[in-house]
């Protein structure tokens, strides 16, 4: 970790280094985990499992197919996929692939790890899970649902980020650069941003955002809000 503000905290080279890390986010955020996983190999996949939190994919590079309960869906780059608690989920990918994942925090029996039904016994669901395809996945979410914690989650490439003015944010927002260099100035720390360093944004917040490298990529995330655990 580089800096732990009470608005924001910024990561270098995803310092959160492993994938259940409850406790290590600030607690204003539903974040419990913000990581990317590189050089994702053809054949590769998980089983049929599901989560006491809700989980959510963003694949970035590659294609392959994902099952959210008993319906399959593509996914091909910048394919977002939210599996909410108690939807059982996999995926397998048939070519090169790179995905993101963000995790949030533990409810009902708290159990960290993948669980599936012939462990641990059927799941109770919260709700329907869904998928954006990577084609369409070019603003806000259509139709998030309630229970969703982000509005917005996707890849954005130098056209997006290269001139951006001072703004203030009207909800948390979340950065986690792949590749490239991408400024960040806030309050009075202005900072360049590499390779799966990552910079996490309360609401209320000014930031300028710009970036001078061409071959910048990076995902953002923005939050809707707070929501009651169950």
């Amino acid at each position: 970790m580089i800096i732990n503000n009470p608005r924001f905290m910024i990561c270098s080279q995803n310092s959160n280094l492993t994938y259940w890390e409850q406790g290590i986010f600030p607690d204003w955020t539903a974040l419990g985990c913000f990581r990317h996983f590189p050089d994702g190999n053809p054949g590769e996949g998980v089983e049929p499992h599901y989560h006491d939190n809700d989980e959510l994919w963003l694949f970035t590079e590659g294609r392959g197919e994902v099952w959210l309960d008993d319906q399959r869906y593509d996914i091909t780059p910048n394919t977002l996929v939210y599996t909410p608690m108690g939807c059982i989920h996999r995926f397998q990918m048939f070519t090169l692939y790179e995905n993101n994942a963000i995790i949030t925090s533990l409810e009902r029996d708290r159990r960290p790890f993948h669980l599936t039904i012939e462990a641990d016994g059927s799941p109770m669901p919260t709700g329907s899970g869904f998928v954006v395809p990577g084609e369409r996945n070019s603003g806000p979410i259509p139709d998030p649902g309630d229970r969703c914690p982000i509005s917005e989650w996707r890849l954005q490439g130098y056209e997006d980020v290269k001139d951006q003015e001072m703004v203030e944010l009207t909800m948390h927002e979340h950065w986690l650069v792949l590749s490239g260099i991408l400024h960040l100035v806030v309050d009075g720390w202005d900072m360049a941003l590499g390779p799966q360093d990552m910079a996490l944004l309360r609401a209320g917040t000014a930031r300028i955002m710009y970036a001078e490298d061409k071959n910048i990529r990076a995902i953002v995330v923005r939050e809707k809000g707070h929501r009651r655990l169950i």
